[in-house]
């Protein structure tokens, strides 16, 4: 039997001692934009959905749309864009908590100047919302991790998506990264929710679900090579935590999971995966 892979050693040095700190909502704003400019993910999640999205919707005219957790619209203004081409109608709602956040998705999809796209941005939880009509798409995307109740979640989408819709979430898979998040992050005493927890939600519904797997890369050798600025807040919102709160013993096995798990011969760059459920609701 080998050593004991990094993780091992990093779940061992932190068993039993006091969760991490959290971040802030001012941390995780600032440490969030600073991951995103690390990662091709949303980049790719973007262009993917603006592409693959529209032709799933047929022809429906308007098309209505329920986007929950929407942050400030960045992925959101592409997809209401591709799917307003042609001049058809778009009825867009961006259903999001946080309202600075909601300001921005709003400011976004208002600046597309786009005559046949009607945006509509509700600040709130997501529990609360009642569409008042079904929508034809309702998407989740990275904002399921943190709900209380998975369960609950998942029945409020369906049930707002009409028969023949689509229910949409693209959420990370529990591979490398993810580990580490979830051995980290002290998640508020929830537990988290990956890929796997959906798609088992919706089998157990009889769903058919069909997976993209949309490899992103998160450049993260700055976390390697200096422990503050820009490198701190990546492993920062990477493990949901302040690092600098880590034993040095600790840091150094994290950052050795984080060597092993890098591109070959790329130190660092690590693959960055999101999984795209889509579910047609009956």
């Amino acid at each position: 039997m080998g050593p004991p892979l990094p993780l091992d050693g990093l779940r061992a040095r932190i068993l039993d001692r006091p969760a991490l700190p959290a971040l802030s909502p001012e941390r995780y704003a600032h440490t969030h934009a600073l991951y995103e400019a690390a990662s091709d993910q949303r980049s790719r999640l973007q262009s993917w959905l603006a592409t693959a999205l529209p032709p799933m919707l047929g022809d429906c005219d308007p098309v209505r749309v329920v986007g929950v957790g929407v942050g400030d619209g960045s992925v959101d203004a592409p997809l209401a864009e591709a799917l307003s081409a042609g001049g058809r109608r778009v009825r867009y709602t961006g259903v999001e908590p946080h309202p600075p956040s909601a300001a921005r998705f709003a400011s976004r999809l208002n600046a597309l100047e786009v005559d046949t796209l009607t945006p509509t941005v509700v600040i709130g939880d997501f529990a609360d919302h009642d569409a008042g009509h079904p929508a034809d798409l309702v998407h989740f995307v990275h904002s399921l991790y943190y709900v209380a109740d998975l369960s609950v979640a998942l029945d409020h989408a369906i049930g707002m998506v009409r028969p023949g819709g689509l229910l949409v979430t693209a959420i990370a898979p529990l591979q490398p990264l993810c580990s580490l998040t979830e051995m980290l992050c002290p998640w508020a005493g929830l537990k988290p929710w990956f890929a796997e927890d959906v798609q088992a939600e919706l089998e157990s519904r009889g769903l058919t679900t069909r997976t993209e797997t949309i490899v992103g890369h998160l450049d993260a050798r700055d976390v390697l090579d200096d422990s503050l600025g820009r490198g701190e807040a990546v492993l920062d919102f990477l493990i949901g935590a302040r690092s600098r709160a880590l034993a040095p013993a600790a840091r150094e096995q994290l950052l050795d999971y984080l060597r092993e798990i890098s591109l070959p011969g790329r130190p660092g760059v690590l693959p960055h995966p999101v999984d795209v459920l889509l579910t047609r609701v009956p």
